[in-house]
């Protein structure tokens, strides 16, 4: 594998604990993580837009990598300067372009989840130059799939879901969406009703002990609190406004691959991939587990990233 890197490594980080690090982009601050040694690998994270999504498999590719994950722009800990800012696909891939430029990284490997795999697919397609190889992982993309897809109206439902009820109930049924085997409560309007009471209680007391301590919520809180510029801007913003250039990406002149998870079958976010592996002639990979397969078996995770990886860089 090859990369370019900045000269100066910190102590830190080659001890294995994550610097953090603010980088300032138009309109918004970016929380940044970096840890480890090697060629540099970008995580960008999916709807909830959170690095802590990938605190578990973190330290697992840090042995091989140097790991950059962040907040996306109005999430978690990078708020926007403007509550009306950009937060479209083609700003969120300059985004990564200006982090690897603060860190004096010329070029990276990326792997995006979600909403992340679709900024992966930006890159692709008009930064190529400044990746060494990429893994677009369940991009639910419902642009290139028919109108009356069942794919494209459950996605409408979420968005729907969302006017009628508020972000937090539709981030429940999101939420839902994307597990393998969600538990009954998540399923039922009542329970998704339940747990949306329940997260506005817990954002509550969430913010009251910020304000006393100063301290930063947990993840799952974070991830909680971004529930509105996912359900009210991002989900329409990347799942039916952006349009990948399909052209540019079947000339991309670096190896990447699509991706998609053995138990995600059936779901919005499999098919997307399996159609652009079709349309572009680029091989469709599966991992472990389903959507957010880094959180429930970080360590199958893993081992396939870095086997695909190896793969692109042979």
């Amino acid at each position: 594998m090859r990369t370019q890197m900045g000269k100066h490594e910190s102590v830190r980080e080659q001890a294995g604990v994550a610097r953090s690090t603010t980088v300032l982009v138009s309109c918004a601050r970016l929380h940044t993580e970096r840890v480890g040694q090697g060629p540099a690998l970008v995580l960008v994270p999916g709807g909830g837009g959170d690095a802590g999504m990938f605190e578990d498999v973190v330290p697992l590719l840090a042995e091989r990598f140097t790991v950059i994950t962040y907040d996306r722009r109005g999430n978690s800990r990078s708020p926007l300067a403007d509550p009306a800012a950009r937060i479209d696909v083609p700003q969120q891939a300059d985004d990564v372009i200006a982090i690897l430029d603060h860190y004096g990284i010329d070029q990276a490997y990326v792997f995006g989840n979600s909403g992340g795999a679709i900024i992966a697919l930006e890159l692709l397609a008009h930064h190529s130059g400044r990746l060494l190889g990429a893994v677009v992982h369940e991009p639910p993309l419902m642009q290139v799939l028919p109108l009356d897809s069942p794919e494209r109206q459950a996605m409408e439902d979420i968005e729907r879901l969302g006017r009628d009820k508020g972000p937090l109930r539709a981030s429940a049924a999101f939420g839902a969406m994307t597990l393998p085997q969600p538990p009954r409560m998540f399923v039922s309007p009542r329970g998704q009703a339940l747990i949306a009471a329940t997260s506005r209680v817990m954002l509550a007391t969430a913010g009251a002990a910020k304000r006393v301590t100063g301290r930063e919520p947990d993840t799952m809180t974070r991830i909680l609190g971004n529930s509105r510029i996912l359900i009210e801007r991002e989900l329409s913003e990347f799942c039916f406004a952006y349009q990948p250039d399909l052209d540019a990406l079947r000339n991309v002149g670096i190896p990447w691959r699509l991706a998609t998870g053995r138990d995600s079958e059936g779901r919005p976010y499999h098919r997307p991939a399996h159609v652009l592996s079709e349309l572009l002639g680029v091989a469709c990979e599966e991992f472990p587990g389903g959507h957010t397969v880094y959180q429930q078996r970080p360590r199958e995770f893993t081992q396939r990233l870095i086997t695909i990886l190896d793969q692109l860089s042979s």
